[in-house]
Order: C-alpha cells, then structure tokens, then sequence
C-alpha cells in the first residue's frame, strides 16, 4: 500500500535498532512514562522525540497493536507529527460470515482512507496490485529458501534468517535488490554442500515464536547449542499469498484477517501449529519484549495450550534495543537445547 503511492517507507523497529539509553530517558523524562512500560514503546516515543527534526514527519499507524502504542501516537502528535490511524477490527474466536464479509468491508474501506491520505488524492488501485504480485513473487521465494534452510539448517544461520523475514516485508528499502540478492542465495543454496553440525549430531529444530528480538546474542546462543531457529512465527507473515483475482485493498483486507494477528489467540494458534508441522521443532521459544504485559498474557495462554499437548517451550523477555543479552537470557537458552536433546 505504501509503495503504490510513492511513499518511501520507514519500518518503526528500526528506530528500536538505532535506540539508546537516551531514547529511554526521554521517555520517562519528557513524556513521562513510567519505567515498567514496555521497552519498545518506550525506545519508540525517545527516539521520535529525538529525531523529530529528521524530516520524517508522517505516521501511519495500525490501531490493533495495543492501547499503550495507541496513547503513544497520541503523544507525538502533539509533538506535530502527522499521524493517520487505521482502524482495525477484532476476530473473535468464531465468527460467522456474514460478520466475517462486514470486517472486511470495513478494513477495505480503511485502507483506502490510508491510501488516499498517503497519496494526497484517489489511490490508485492498478499500482496496489502491481505491488501485490510482488510481494506474492518474493514470498515464494522466502518460503523456497526456508525449505533449503531445513534441508541444510547451519547454511544460513538463524539471526541471518530472521533478517531475511524482516526483510521480506519491507525489502530493506530496495525492492529490485533485495529481489535480485533472493534470486542470487537460491542458486547458491540448490547448489550448496551439506554443514554438519558441531560433533556431527544432528541439528535441533525449534520454533521462535513473538517479537523479533533485538539481542541479537539470543539467536547465537541457539545455533552454539546446536540448534537451529527452522520455525518462525513474527510479525512478517509468509506462509500464503495474497489473492490477485479480487479487489486489490480486499486483498490485503482478507490477508490481514485471515492471519495471526487478527484477533483471538485461535488464530494464532492455527498458524504455530502449521509452523510445528512444518519445522518439525522440538520446542517453543517464546518471545517478549519487557515491560509487554499484553504480549506476556499471549504468550503464557499460547504455552499452556501447546504444553497440554507435550509440546516443551520457554517464555523469555528482551529489550527493544539492540545490545547484548543478559547472562540468565543465554543461561535459559542453553538449558532449554539440551533439554530437548
């Protein structure tokens, strides 16, 4: 949607990737936010603050992440952001069609809103389909090159992988190139040598499932356990197309809904399954962000559920800023692998 209307897009979680301490202190200082919120939006709000002269001055936000983000685009905006907000809806655990087509409709109509509020006039709905067949075009691509990573999982490490996912959401800022790099790994992955693991035992698959951690030490610390992240479960959805025979806003209405992030945690659950099957993991790692109490209660109704069903997991809790990983965050790690060895 962005990319249709000309717009150069900015993914939010870098601005956890370039957050300080600063970031933080303003937080708690100027906006006044108090130290247990969740890291993420507090590194948000400084580093908004901080770089309010960048010349990024537009925002455009989605209303379903929770009511802490959604007080925080309040924020900035009386700081002179410009801020659109979408209005999104909540899939309860069950719905009927008919209630099913009316969200629909209604999350149609908001992304048109946006569209119009990003171009400065009518969207253009050819350009939006274009941008639908490419975004189809390199799915599958992803989903070739995590099906090689299964096949040869220490290849491609797991922090490599998780960039990779990132990336197929907003390209890294260079559509064509970030293409062409997919397109240049795929003949080098078909053609690569077998990496036996460490020992020559056998890899443990596992399942990350939640925020896309920015310790980066975490994921190190997985693939020295001799493991290897083969399921994932992030924001950056990946396992379907988007339709190219409807109304392309309906498209990207339908993908949105018929997805993990929709509402009710069956949902989510549908789709950690099919990444269980897939992967073949042995087990869960759960993802936090600290402070998070909306993903936390998530995480521990998700773990529960798979627990039930002798599925091992383990919740941990990160920072959204980038920096080492505390000693007990890799101490759990390791125990987990070998637990599952």
């Amino acid at each position: 949607l962005l990319r249709s209307t000309g717009t150069i897009p900015v993914s939010f979680t870098e601005l956890g990737r370039l957050g300080s301490a600063d970031s933080i202190t303003v937080a708690e200082d100027h906006f006044q936010i108090p130290r247990e919120t969740c890291s993420m939006i507090s590194a948000i709000l400084g580093e908004w603050w901080l770089r309010k002269d960048s010349g990024i001055r537009k925002v455009l936000a989605f209303n379903a992440a929770c009511e802490p983000f959604n007080m925080a685009w309040e924020l900035i905006k009386a700081e002179g952001f410009d801020i659109h907000r979408i209005d999104t809806v909540y899939l309860p655990a069950e719905v009927d069609p008919a209630r099913f087509e009316t969200l629909v409709a209604f999350l149609t109509h908001e992304l048109r809103e946006a569209g119009k509020w990003l171009s400065g006039g009518e969207l253009d709905t050819a350009r939006v389909a274009l941008e639908i067949k490419r975004r189809n075009r390199i799915l599958a691509k992803v989903r070739r090159i995590l099906a090689l990573r299964f096949e040869n999982p220490l290849y491609i490490r797991s922090l490599a992988t998780m960039y990779l996912l990132m990336g197929s959401g907003h390209y890294l800022g260079q559509p064509e190139a970030f293409e062409a790099v997919l397109d240049d790994l795929l003949v080098e992955m078909e053609q690569a040598a077998f990496i036996p693991a460490p020992g020559g035992k056998p890899v443990v698959p596992i399942l990350w499932c939640g925020g896309r951690g920015q310790e980066f030490g975490v994921y190190q610390a997985v693939d020295d356990c001799g493991a290897a992240i083969l399921g994932w479960m992030t924001p950056n959805a990946f396992t379907r197309d988007y339709r190219e025979d409807i109304d392309p806003l309906e498209a990207l209405a339908r993908y949105y809904l018929d997805g993990q992030l929709a509402g009710a945690s069956v949902h989510r659950r549908k789709i950690l399954t099919h990444q269980l099957a897939s992967s073949q993991a042995r087990g869960i790692l759960f993802y936090n962000y600290v402070g998070c109490s909306f993903g936390g209660v998530t995480l521990e109704m998700e773990r529960a559920h798979f627990h039930e069903r002798g599925i091992p997991s383990i919740c941990l809790e990160g920072t959204f800023q980038v920096g080492p990983p505390s000693g007990q965050l890799l101490t759990r790690i390791r125990a987990f692998v070998e637990m599952l060895t």
